[in-house]
């Protein structure tokens, strides 16, 4: 079995050598943040979700912890401890319940009126997860397998073994249809029960983050050092070139469908807004210090936020105007 994840080796180092050449001489200006929650996660914030009216964001980190920060100020409402390992899915159910997955498998459903458990189960293995639109059951992806979940019971409705480890997955914006990637660069859709696979092209690298398009006409996920982009009307793929030099860990889309959002994970962790149409950059956000880790759209739009290993949370309004600046100088000896 083939297996292609992107550069390795001396080809790796050459990549990364360019990278820290290039981040550390080049001065690209870029925007601050609105709201720069500096290592507000111990050695890592993993997971973030807007709720669903964009007031609040949840983000998940390393050891398990998981906080609600206000938007519009980035205080700190609350913290949930119900979690002991890595936060690997984090969702909001409604206004008032949240959804996480955590490494180890387990899986809560949090009360936020309350700060207790509402619900729980223990599975194997937990990548990812992605919710179903009506957030009446989600998709649960393990190390080699998928399993669709009632909510908000918990319960395994359907369940399906992969021949590959399971890198991402998702579900369209009316529930019919369900994307997996697979670290044998292969991506399949699949009916809501699991059945029904067909094999999209394959790209020529790994696929990570799978993001439906609000029509459901796109299927957008990140590669290495490219956008890989389905279409599923001309029926074709696309591998977009980025300003990434490494990884493309996260990427969203808009509402609308009108903007993309990208974040690096290797070399420069950059963060970029992009038009979906032209694949021009429309801003380029600020780099964290460490690796991305994820990046998220609020459900209006008016807020991208991305996460990192350095534990910090950068939040942008894009209702402001776009003021790029040049954070670090050059000095002469």
């Amino acid at each position: 079995m083939e297996v292609r994840t992107g550069p390795s080796g001396p080809v790796f180092f050459i990549w990364l050598l360019i990278g820290l050449l290039i981040s550390g001489c080049a001065s690209v200006k870029t925007q601050p943040p609105t709201i720069d929650l500096e290592r507000v996660h111990s050695r890592g914030a993993h997971r973030i979700a807007f709720d669903p009216r964009g007031d609040r964001l949840a983000s998940g980190g390393l050891h398990g912890s998981i906080h609600i920060w206000e938007v519009e100020t980035g205080r700190l409402f609350t913290t949930l401890t119900h979690h002991a390992s890595s936060i690997r899915g984090l969702a909001w159910l409604d206004d008032t319940a949240l959804i996480s997955a955590d490494k180890d498998g387990k899986l809560t459903i949090s009360d936020l009126r309350t700060l207790k458990v509402s619900g729980s189960a223990k599975f194997g293995s937990a990548i990812n997860f992605a919710l179903s639109p009506d957030r009446s059951w989600l998709l649960l992806a393990e190390k080699r397998q998928i399993r669709k979940l009632a909510l908000p019971s918990l319960e395994t409705l359907e369940q399906l073994s992969l021949d590959a480890d399971v890198l991402a997955v998702a579900i369209n914006q009316a529930g019919s249809r369900m994307a997996v990637s697979t670290d044998n660069s292969r991506v399949m859709l699949m009916d809501s029960d699991l059945g029904g696979i067909t094999e999209l092209p394959r790209p020529s690298r790994d696929a990570y983050d799978l993001r439906f398009s609000p029509d459901n006409s796109i299927l957008l996920a990140g590669g290495w050092f490219k956008l890989l982009v389905w279409d599923f009307e001309k029926g074709v793929l696309q591998e977009r070139s980025t300003e990434h030099l490494g990884q493309v860990v996260a990427v969203d889309i808009s509402p609308d469908g009108s903007r993309w959002i990208s974040l690096g994970r290797e070399t420069d962790s950059s963060f970029r807004l992009i038009d979906a149409e032209s694949n021009q950059v429309v801003r380029r956000f600020e780099a964290h210090e460490l690796c991305g880790r994820q990046a998220r759209f609020s459900a209006d739009g008016r807020y991208v936020a991305s996460s990192a290993d350095d534990g910090s949370i950068h939040i942008y309004d894009l209702d402001q105007p776009y003021r790029p600046v040049v954070r670090y100088i050059e000095y002469d000896d």
